[in-house]
């Protein structure tokens, strides 16, 4: 038995493990709505009251069970801090069984679909708080754990491949609906000093009437902020029992020394959203950010090929380490218009910004301090020609203490 990185009891011959992780991530955030203006109707935080959602609340509690037995690989993850809303089997997150097949891993049960580089990334391991709007918390709004098979692989060193082919449902809720897709991911540079991380990734999601939706639904202002509806599939009045969402996304990163740069850019098509002139239409949503860290004490983040994704560092000195980041993240229906409307606005523009700087302290590998600031913006246009453009400007303080094993 052994205690490093967790408890984990193995036998002699390797043929049995079993092993127990967990994470608690406890956050505290300060809400500052925005002021109603008087030229259009309040929308957004601006119909919060004051104080309405500040406070605390524990955003993750997982217990992790890890193992093999023979050839076969299993992960049990529970998250019990959703519990009191979603009781089990929904609190599962990760809950598979794997085997090598040929070069790779065949993997059935619940996981996260191959697709985008900050979805794929570890919630213990992202840089910043909230994962931006190409990934679950917007463009494939809260499908981000689901049940299905997926086959992933490294062809080469440097060239990894996944796909998928999963129900569009999560565990608890009715297995309706079905995703397919896949993602590819290349190093075209892989030193010890630097990482070149290209990749892209295509999804087809057929959602129906009883399965999650395939849709957009952007949250600003971190995990206590505002949704605002970029589109759905199928929300049109007269709209066929199946509707899909089409998106393409593209990924890029570069890890020199203690600096990491990185953005996605995804863009999805939904069908039937609305109605112009009595026919069904789609839409087009586009999501983007660019990303920037920095160890100021000079650690620098590790890769981790089997998943296509970056890790966090073990601190180089005794006070542990600092990192300084910034995202500037964008999503927006392009069809939006005062005649077309797939957001149900009713205005010319649907469109959220989201400039988050945060700062990370790891005094130990397994502890991390988080400070994130939000300043944000949802943008809605106008509703006709002479009407004023309405906004909802909000930020937003959260701190979180982060404990994992």
């Amino acid at each position: 038995m052994t205690y490093k990185g967790g408890p984990r009891i193995k036998s002699d011959d390797g043929n049995f493990e079993i092993g127990l992780n967990g994470r608690g991530h406890f956050d505290v955030h300060s809400l500052y709505p925005d002021q109603a203006n008087p030229d259009y109707p309040a929308f957004g935080s601006q119909l919060l009251t004051s104080h309405d959602r500040d406070g605390f609340n524990w955003r993750r509690t997982y217990a992790t069970l890890t193992g093999k037995f023979h050839s076969l690989n299993f992960k049990f993850e529970n998250d019990f801090a959703v519990n009191a809303t979603s009781p089990f089997p929904h609190s599962l997150r990760e809950a598979w069984l794997a085997t090598k097949l040929g070069p790779g891993q065949l993997t059935i049960g619940q996981f996260k679909p191959y697709r985008g580089l900050e979805e794929i990334t570890s919630s213990n391991e992202i840089t910043l708080m909230e994962r931006p709007s190409t990934s679950s918390t917007g463009i494939y709004s809260g499908r981000q754990f689901l049940t299905g098979i997926g086959y992933r692989s490294l062809i080469k060193d440097n060239l990894g491949v996944g796909i998928h082919v999963m129900s569009l449902s999560h565990f608890g809720l009715p297995f309706e609906g079905i995703t397919y897709g896949g993602r590819m991911v290349w190093l075209p540079i892989d030193t010890d000093s630097s990482i070149l991380h290209l990749g892209f990734s295509v999804s087809r999601d057929t959602a129906n009437n009883a399965s999650l939706p395939a849709g957009t639904v952007d949250v600003y202002g971190g995990r206590q902020g505002i949704s605002q509806s970029l589109g759905i599939a199928g929300a049109a009045f007269g709209a066929p029992h199946s509707n899909s969402q089409s998106t393409f996304s593209a990924e890029a990163a570069y890890s020199i020394g203690p600096v990491t740069l990185q953005g996605e850019y995804a863009i999805s098509r939904l069908d039937n959203t609305h109605r112009t002139q009595g026919n069904l239409r789609g839409s087009i949503v586009q999501a983007y950010y660019v990303q920037a860290s920095w160890f100021v004490t000079g650690e620098r983040v590790v890769y981790k090929k089997d998943r296509g994704a970056f890790a966090k560092p073990q601190p180089n000195g005794k006070w542990g380490a600092l990192e300084l980041a910034g995202r500037y993240d964008v999503a927006e229906n392009l069809t939006q218009n005062t005649m077309a409307d797939p957001c149900k606005t009713g205005t010319s523009q649907c469109q959220v910004k989201v400039i988050t700087l945060g700062v990370n302290w790891y005094p130990y590998r397994n502890i991390r301090f988080m400070f994130n600031y939000y300043l944000t913006e949802a943008m809605l246009g106008n509703l006709g020609a002479g009407t004023a453009a309405q906004k909802d400007n909000f930020s937003v303080f959260s701190f979180r203490t982060q404990v994992s094993f």
